[in-house]
């Protein structure tokens, strides 16, 4: 399927000759497989199961080379990957994802019973939104609305971009739509059984996470749309329109949205975590001290500072046991290795060159458990409370700001807590935080609420919502550029780098279109990074 995408869009030109009938008998002939098999042969269950499986779209290669360095939460290593080798991988992944949603789409417009397919429609409506929000997220004007269109004629061979605020509206017009046309507890809807493997049928679910994709949105646009933005969370927060809350312990998938490997029917276990940290040509990562900074009081190796639950859960102590951060610029380097090839953590005193706090094995060894987030019921409780303090599209109400913060907070610890209590990977289960504990936390000098000092409340949210979000890259980085709230330590300058630069395919095979895109200008990969998406300041 990755090479669909090339054959739809991009392959004819490098292989046709001269003559549009030479172009358009050779795309056909290329196309057959298209055609006759695969996507377009599947069934409605199979073709939104592949939705659900690939509903995440994340490349671990990338954050490591890329977002974890630029949102300040990887200290600088020794051992570092270019990230252009990896910045295409999200674009070229996203296509086979668009030609299986229309394909399904296709599937039910033709089924004769297409009315009691509805439900399937929206769910399916709900994945693509999510997905091309992230490509906004990430480029910036993409071919949209004309893409893997090239079956319908050689129109459609070099599809245009799309404007970011045209697909913005569009999208969230479509999130509104499948709100509103979801049917709980409707009879006459057509069950696709374990072909859900997203959230399980539960419908109420569906509502909630779009719901909560429109929300994330109103407030990345509202500084560039205010009264479009408004709009929407006066709708959403004013309505009081379901969204993500009261997760329940071992059913966390119902208000934290993403792929769940054991939840998928029949489980699937995925190394594409373990992959990166293993693996030393891609990573070498440590705990940053610029995110140690944020929990833990002190510098003290022995942890007496750690004050963020989460600290334990997210890393692990050195070879000597102590708990000594990567410094964010650098500086001393690191050349343990806390993964043994197996997966099975080295005995304290056998790695003596591993002097830094690694991510904790546990999690990143985890195959089965471990989710890759879209979005959790944390980051609502944040969005909702800046949107509080800062009046956007409601009254202004500190407390309630307050109390989304607090309920941010204590909702991000209680999913890690759950998630390593639950997961098969821990053989030494953390404890569970206690109620002081989570009240020493709220109380911390860093993290305590003020809600009368509005450049202190918004950075404080800043901060826990990129805390909140360290296993979910796209959105810290997103986060990072919309705010210019995030902690940054000083010493460390990384590069400007606000979106990722288009495929170089895209010039040799898309030229018009992509010079359009860039307003005309032939521009190098490193000078497209330093444009600012749509919604930035």
């Amino acid at each position: 399927m990755k090479t669909l995408y090339n054959k739809l869009l991009i392959g004819l030109v490098a292989l046709c000759g001269a003559t549009m009938v030479s172009c358009t008998k050779g795309f056909e002939e290329l196309n057959k497989p298209y055609k006759d098999a695969d996507v377009t042969t599947l069934n409605i269950p199979g073709l939104f199961n592949r939705l659900a499986e690939t509903a995440t779209d994340e490349d671990n290669s990338l954050y490591v080379s890329l977002f974890y360095h630029i949102t300040n939460q990887q200290g600088v290593q020794n051992t570092t990957a270019p990230y252009l080798n990896y910045s295409s991988s999200l674009w070229d992944n996203y296509y086979p994802f668009l030609i299986a949603y229309k394909s399904l789409i296709k599937k039910i417009d033709e089924d004769p019973l297409k009315e009691t397919f509805n439900n399937v429609r929206y769910m399916a409506m709900i994945l693509l939104a999510s997905r091309t929000l992230h490509m906004l997220d990430y480029y910036g004007d993409f071919p949209y609305s004309d893409a893997a269109n090239a079956e319908l004629g050689i129109a459609h061979y070099r599809p245009k971009y799309d404007k970011e605020a045209d697909i913005y509206k569009a999208v969230l017009a479509d999130l509104e739509t499948a709100v509103n046309g979801i049917k709980t507890g409707d009879p006459t809807q057509i069950s696709i059984g374990k072909s859900e493997s997203f959230l399980d049928h539960d419908f109420a679910a569906w509502i909630r996470f779009a719901n909560a994709l429109r929300l994330r949105y109103a407030v990345r646009l509202y500084d560039k749309e205010q009264a479009f933005s408004s709009k929407i969370i006066a709708d959403i927060i004013g309505g009081n329109k379901p969204l993500p809350a009261n997760q329940q312990p071992g059913d966390m998938q119902k208000n934290n949205f993403g792929y769940w490997p054991g939840k998928v029917n029949p489980p699937i276990k995925t190394d594409r975590l373990w992959y990166t940290f293993r693996e030393k040509s891609i990573s070498n990562m440590r705990m940053s001290s610029n995110v140690w900074n944020q929990m833990s009081s002190n510098m003290d190796l022995d942890g007496s500072g750690i004050f963020d639950p989460r600290c334990k859960i997210y890393f692990q102590p050195n070879n000597a046991g102590q708990w000594s951060p990567q410094a964010q610029a650098g500086g001393e380097q690191d050349g343990g290795d806390p993964y043994a090839g197996d997966g099975i953590e080295k005995p304290k005193g056998t790695d003596p060159q591993n002097r830094k706090s690694a991510f904790n094995l546990m999690l990143v060894r985890d195959q089965n458990d471990f989710p890759y987030l879209i979005l959790t019921e944390a980051d609502v409780y944040f969005l909702k409370a800046e949107i509080y303090q800062r009046g956007m599209g409601v009254a202004k109400d500190i407390g309630a700001a307050k109390n989304a913060y607090e309920a941010g907070i204590k909702s991000s610890v209680d999913f890690w807590d759950d998630y390593a209590k639950r997961s098969f990977s821990w053989t030494a289960k953390p404890a569970v935080t206690t109620t002081a504990q989570m009240d020493a936390f709220l109380n911390n000098p860093k993290v305590a609420y003020n809600g009368a000092n509005d450049m202190d409340a918004l950075t404080k949210i800043a901060t826990q919502a990129w805390l909140a979000t360290l296993f979910e890259p796209a959105e810290a980085w997103a986060i990072v550029r919309r705010t210019g709230l995030t902690p940054k330590d000083p010493a460390y300058t990384p590069p400007v780098i606000n979106r990722l630069p288009y495929p170089n395919e895209e010039k040799v095979q898309n030229f018009d279109n992509w010079k359009a895109a860039l307003d005309g200008a032939i521009l190098d990969p490193m000078e497209q990074v330093g444009r600012k998406l749509y919604w930035m300041r």
